[in-house]
């Protein structure tokens, strides 16, 4: 008989969690979080979360600031 040796691998399973970046923020850096965790840019996210804002009549600033407040920073 041969002797194989195995190796276990691990494998990451799931999302990584959502964090607010230092470097890229203009207020508490939760439009630039969220534009990282879609893969879109920063500036556009701003955009969309802004609009949503004033269509939803900023009842989105209070989730905006939800999210700071249960959110962790990189």
């Amino acid at each position: 008989m041969s002797s194989e040796n195995f190796e276990i691998k691990k494998i990451k399973v799931g999302a990584k969690p959502f964090t607010r970046p230092r470097d890229d923020r203009v207020i508490f850096g939760v439009c630039s979080g969220l534009a990282r965790k879609l893969g879109i840019s920063s500036t556009l996210s701003r955009i969309i979360f802004s609009v949503l804002t004033l269509l939803t009549g900023g009842s989105l600033a209070i989730a905006y600031l939800i999210i700071f407040l249960v959110s962790s920073q990189e």
